[in-house]
């Protein structure tokens, strides 16, 4: 499905400003693609929260997530509805697996053997769920990790977290506005920062000491408003994360014999 497809799916829905901010994005989808929500406000004379209405309206949760969805058209170059889903599942599995395989994984798993405490926060509650199950393997592994739940306890750990540590962050768009400030902020401070996205070129990953991708593209559900989205990727990732940081453990010690 494209954004064309989706306007006409939604028309009932649309104000003559979001046909107006629309116009604009189809006709310079490549530079809407690298503004952030507040600088295509001033590109189309609007509000940043009446472009969040528009993506809503849409479909998606928010602007990132919107953005992400453009990023995945232009890439796939295919409409999800005519592929079949368990296919599509198939083959982002198959991406991000294959991905993985042309990455060297050695210098996170240094990373975090060497930190005191793994910090790992999430930007939703699906990609958190993920994230909670790769903190308690690491746990296993006698490494000291915390999961920091939401944005708010994120602001406050921000004084506690030093050199010595590491902050993984999981996102879908890698584009979470409200984050970045964040980002900025441990970079400023020399502190490691790891981002796990979506296949794309983000801000979050653009940021980070060691970044790491997964595929997930998104698809319609006939008769439902919003777009659905699996993690089955992310969970590979992660899960592929998990082993490499074990399998350096076992060669270290194999080494310290």
């Amino acid at each position: 499905m494209n954004l064309e497809t989706l306007m006409q799916k939604h028309q009932r829905n649309l104000s003559e400003m979001d046909w107006a901010i629309l116009g604009y994005i189809l006709e310079n989808e490549q530079d809407v693609m690298r503004l952030s929500i507040v600088e295509l406000g001033e590109k189309v004379h609007s509000s940043k929260s009446s472009i969040l209405r528009l993506t809503k309206k849409l479909g998606f949760s928010g602007y990132s997530e919107f953005k992400y969805f453009m990023r995945q058209l232009k890439q796939n170059n295919i409409g999800t509805t005519e592929m079949d889903l368990i296919d599509l599942q198939t083959k982002d599995i198959e991406n991000t697996v294959k991905l993985a395989q042309q990455t060297d994984f050695t210098a996170l798993s240094k990373a975090i053997q060497k930190a005191n405490t793994v910090y790992c926060y999430a930007t939703g509650y699906s990609q958190r769920k993920v994230i909670e199950e790769f903190s308690k393997m690491l746990m296993i592994c006698d490494k000291r990790s915390i999961i920091i739940p939401v944005k708010t306890e994120l602001d406050i750990s921000m004084s506690m977290i030093t050199k010595e540590d590491i902050v993984l962050f999981v996102s879908l768009s890698g584009e979470t506005d409200d984050v970045k400030e964040n980002i900025l902020s441990l970079n400023a401070r020399k502190i490691p920062v790891a981002a796990i996205t979506a296949f794309s070129h983000n801000f979050f990953a653009e940021h980070a000491q060691y970044a790491y991708f997964y595929y997930s593209t998104p698809f319609t559900v006939s008769g439902k408003e919003h777009i659905a989205q699996s993690l089955v990727g992310l969970s590979v990732l992660v899960d592929l994360i998990y082993r490499k940081y074990v399998t350096y453990l076992n060669q270290q010690f194999e080494e310290e014999r």
